[in-house]
């Protein structure tokens, strides 16, 4: 094989198989002045996983708006430190902190009756902590959804345990978006790296946050230049193994 069909092989992937990317908009259903509205992001026609904050003012009314909309999936988007007030002990989880963890599940689970998986609202310390995320995860496999761990934390434990437990679960590869940075551009930049990835791999996760007009209509633009050179955009459930 020369090295320009090993380079051709190598960009499609394995096998040959389309790339596949998975977009996950957090804090869905937190709207601040600047917001673009439910309705234009839920109009966007690919495949977009939006993940929805429990026990916000807004919840009930979005969750049902996101799980009847085409080609979008819903999700919890659930918060440990610091929306919680929780201990977070090094060697054993403490009790209460168990207690206040399965209590928010049970929560979130009424609130969004019809969501497919649960990711981390920031989190980061909670996500370090390997005896609360593998008591956690306990709490979670009973349920059914699966679990996308967020990296917020690059020595983050939520996948493992997540895995270790049987749960269904992946994890995001890049934000598209940031607190400091949300620029179309910068979106456009990190969108790329996600396809990058996807290619060498063969998928690829990428979180942004609904906030930013910017990020709208980075997805606008770049998302069908990448379907057209191939780039199949699927939920996170697709990708959580």
């Amino acid at each position: 094989m020369n090295k320009y069909l090993f380079a051709v092989f190598l960009f499609a992937g394995p096998a040959g198989a389309a790339p596949r990317v998975a977009v996950v908009i957090d804090d869905f259903g937190l709207n601040y002045k600047k917001t673009p509205p439910d309705e234009e992001w839920l109009a966007l026609p690919w495949r977009l996983t939006f993940a929805v904050m429990p026990e916000s003012p807004r919840t009930k009314k979005v969750s049902p708006l996101v799980s009847a909309a085409p080609s979008k999936e819903l999700m919890i988007h659930y918060p440990f430190d610091p929306f919680q007030s929780l201990k977070i002990a090094k060697d054993a989880v403490d009790p209460e902190d168990a207690l206040k963890t399965a209590a928010l599940l049970d929560k979130a689970m009424k609130q969004i009756p019809n969501a497919k998986g649960l990711n981390n609202h920031r989190s980061y310390k909670a996500t370090k902590n390997r005896p609360l995320m593998n008591a956690f995860m306990a709490q979670l496999k009973p349920t059914g959804l699966y679990f996308l761990d967020s990296a917020v934390s690059k020595t983050s434990v939520a996948h493992a345990e997540a895995a270790a437990a049987g749960i269904p679960s992946a994890s995001n590869n890049v934000f598209l978006d940031t607190a400091e940075l949300h620029t179309q551009a910068f979106c456009a930049k990190m969108l790329r790296q996600a396809v990058a990835l996807a290619r060498k791999r063969g998928s690829a996760i990428a979180i942004g946050h609904h906030y930013y007009r910017t990020t709208l209509d980075c997805l606008k633009e770049e998302m069908p230049k990448h379907e057209k050179e191939g780039v199949q955009f699927v939920f996170a459930s697709a990708l959580a193994r």
